[in-house]
C-alpha cells in the first residue's frame, strides 16, 4: 500500500513540475514570447486569411494564449488565441497580412479574437491548419457632427446603392474589361458630413458572362460567371454630394486572378498537362498580374481545408442575439475535431494528430500586450469578451 501511495505522489509531482499543469493528456502551456510559438501564430493567421472567402484580412495585434501538444518525434500541435484587428485589404487579394494597414483613427476599427489549432513538423516541412474560430466586432459608434469620422450606413440606403451603381459603371467605362462585372457584396458603407456629404462604399465584384459591349445590362441577362476561372475584384468608391449641384463619383477597383488560373499556370511551368472546359464564351485574359502564395509547396499531398468560422457581432453595448461566445458549438465548450485515426498523408509511418478540445487555462507565460496601436489596445481593454482567456 505504501508503495502505491509513493508511486502516486511521484506521478503527481511529474505532472505539476515547474507549476505547469498538463491538460488533455500531454498539452502544456507555452510561452507567447518564444520564437517558434510566435512563428506558429503568424503562420496560423496567414492560413486563416487564405482560407476565408469574404471580408477583410486580419492583422495580428497580440498573441494572448498558447498551448502545445507534442505529436510523433518532431511534430507539435499549437493551440493559439490571437487578438486580431481588421485591415483595409480584402481577403480576395490574398495579400500577406503584414503588408496591409489597419484602418486609421478616423475609421471605425473592427477587432476580435481567433482561436486556431495548427500542426507543424519542421523536419518533414508540414504546416497544417486544422481548425479556427474567430469572433469580431466593430468599435463603438459615436454620434455624428460636421467633419466627424465616418459613420456606418445601411447597405440598402439609396445613396449607398447610388454610389455602387455609378462607381461600377465608371469602372467599366475607364478600365474597359473584356467582360462586365456585377456586384457581389457591399462590405462597408460610411458617410461623413463635410460641406455636403461624402458616402464611401467598399464592395466586391465578379465577372459576368456578358462582354463589355453589352447594352441594357440586367441581372437576368448578365449573370455572374459560374466558372472557377471567373475574375473577382474589390472596389473602393466615394460619392461627394455638395449642398448644391451634381455629385462626383470616384472609384478604384482591383481585379484578382482566380486561384484556378494561378494553379494552372504553375502546373504548365512544371510541364503538367491540364484540361478544363466550360460553356461560357469568354477569354481568360489576365487583367492584372497578382501575387498569390500558398502556405504549402506545389505538388505536396493535398489535405482538406481547415474547419473554420468567422462570427461578426454588433458593437459593444448593442443587442446581441447570439451566445456570449458564438464560436462554442451547441454541444458544449471545447469541442475538438473528432476524427478517426488515419495515416498522415505527408509523413510516412505516422498518424495524423488528434485535435483536442481547446485548453481551459491561460498560459502564465503569455503577458498582456504593451505598446502597439493604442486605439486597438483600448478596444480590447474595455471589452470583457476579449479579456485574456483560453
Amino acid at each position: 500500500m505504501k508503495t502505491c501511495v509513493l508511486l502516486l505522489l511521484l506521478a503527481l509531482g511529474c505532472v505539476t513540475i515547474n507549476g505547469a499543469p498538463v491538460e488533455h493528456g500531454g498539452m502544456e502551456p507555452a510561452s507567447c514570447e518564444d520564437a517558434s510559438t510566435k512563428a506558429a501564430a503568424e503562420l496560423a493567421l496567414t492560413k486563416i486569411n487564405q482560407d476565408r472567402k469574404e471580408g477583410y484580412i486580419f492583422s495580428l495585434h497580440h498573441l494572448s494564449n498558447a498551448h502545445i501538444k507534442r505529436h510523433g518525434e518532431n511534430g507539435e500541435v499549437f493551440y493559439l488565441t490571437l487578438d486580431v484587428v481588421e485591415t483595409n485589404c480584402s481577403v480576395l487579394s490574398k495579400r500577406d497580412w503584414k503588408s496591409c494597414d489597419i484602418r486609421p483613427r478616423e475609421n471605425i476599427k473592427v477587432y476580435g479574437q481567433c482561436k486556431a489549432a495548427i500542426f507543424i513538423n519542421k523536419v518533414h516541412r508540414v504546416e497544417r491548419l486544422y481548425k479556427y474560430s474567430c469572433v469580431i466586432r466593430p468599435g463603438r459608434v459615436h454620434g455624428g457632427c460636421p467633419g466627424c469620422p465616418d459613420l456606418p450606413r445601411n447597405n440598402e440606403e439609396a445613396k449607398v446603392q447610388k454610389t455602387v451603381t455609378h462607381s461600377l459603371e465608371k469602372f467599366h467605362n475607364q478600365s474597359r474589361p473584356a467582360n462586365r462585372f456585377t456586384l457581389l457584396k457591399i462590405s462597408r458603407a460610411t458617410a461623413q458630413v463635410v460641406a455636403g456629404s461624402v458616402y464611401r462604399v467598399e464592395y466586391t465584384i465578379q465577372e459576368t458572362t456578358c462582354p463589355h459591349s453589352t447594352e441594357a445590362v440586367t441581372a437576368e441577362n448578365c449573370p455572374p460567371m459560374d466558372c472557377e476561372f471567373a475574375h473577382k475584384g474589390f472596389c473602393k468608391a466615394s460619392l461627394f454630394q455638395p449642398l448644391w449641384g451634381e455629385g462626383k463619383v470616384d472609384v478604384n477597383c482591383e481585379i484578382y486572378e482566380p486561384e484556378a488560373s494561378e494553379r494552372e499556370k504553375q502546373l504548365h511551368l512544371l510541364g503538367v498537362e491540364t484540361e478544363h472546359t466550360h460553356d461560357d464564351a469568354h477569354s481568360h485574359s489576365h487583367l492584372h498580374e497578382h501575387e498569390h502564395s500558398h502556405g504549402h509547396r506545389l505538388g505536396a499531398t493535398p489535405h482538406k481545408d481547415p474547419e473554420g468560422i468567422v462570427t461578426v457581432l454588433p458593437a459593444l453595448g448593442q443587442p446581441v442575439t447570439l451566445p456570449s461566445f458564438p464560436d462554442v458549438p451547441a454541444g458544449g465548450p471545447g469541442v475538438g475535431v473528432t476524427l478517426p485515426l488515419k495515416p498522415d498523408p505527408q509523413i510516412p509511418g505516422e498518424m495524423e494528430p488528434t485535435i483536442e478540445p481547446f485548453p481551459t487555462s491561460v498560459s502564465a507565460q503569455c503577458p498582456t500586450k504593451e505598446g502597439g496601436d493604442q486605439d486597438v489596445g483600448t478596444l480590447f481593454a474595455n471589452d470583457p469578451m476579449f479579456k485574456p482567456a483560453a
